[in-house]
């Protein structure tokens, strides 16, 4: 599919992860708050089965930012993201949308002429076939930019269920 399309930056291998909240700057004296408030919310989860699958764009196709892939888990990860989400804001990070489960595969840094759209469109619809995954923690990201993109570093495990 990269070679297919052209004007997506691709999410480049080893760094496909689904977010479940984005809080943006947090001061380091925070982060054992979000840590210790993120391990209770994932206690209350069971670990799920999930399934990657469907695909689209974020807005909308007439002028996409965001390449996704879908996830089906029967709302189990929405119900995670929502519980998340909620906690953030108790923490005094409040988000600016709602949680829609979706696995981030690409962005589109500049506006895409019909024809690109069109592509990428093709591309994705080629793409049927689900792929099945557990899901069994959750695990909090420091994203550091950096002039290769993003780079993540783990400040947390959390097993859904509990210890």
């Amino acid at each position: 599919m990269r070679s297919a399309t052209n004007g997506v930056r691709w999410v480049r291998d080893g760094k496909l992860h689904i977010t479940l909240a984005f809080l943006g700057e947090v001061d380091d004296a925070r982060v054992d708050d979000v840590r210790k408030s993120t391990s209770k919310v994932a206690a209350t989860h069971a670990p799920f089965s999930a399934a990657i699958s469907g695909s689209g764009v974020f807005p909308d196709w007439r002028r996409p930012r965001v390449v996704w892939f879908g996830i089906q888990d029967g709302g189990a990860m929405t119900q995670l993201g929502n519980d998340i989400n909620a906690m953030c804001a108790s923490l005094g990070f409040p988000l600016d949308h709602p949680f829609r489960a979706h696995l981030t595969i690409g962005r589109i840094p500049r506006p895409m002429s019909s024809s690109q759209r069109d592509q990428l469109r093709k591309a994705l619809a080629g793409l049927s076939e689900a792929h099945p995954f557990d899901a069994k923690r959750v695990i909090l990201m420091r994203s550091t930019l950096a002039p290769s993109g993003s780079e993540y570093s783990e400040v947390g495990s959390f097993p859904l269920g509990g210890p």
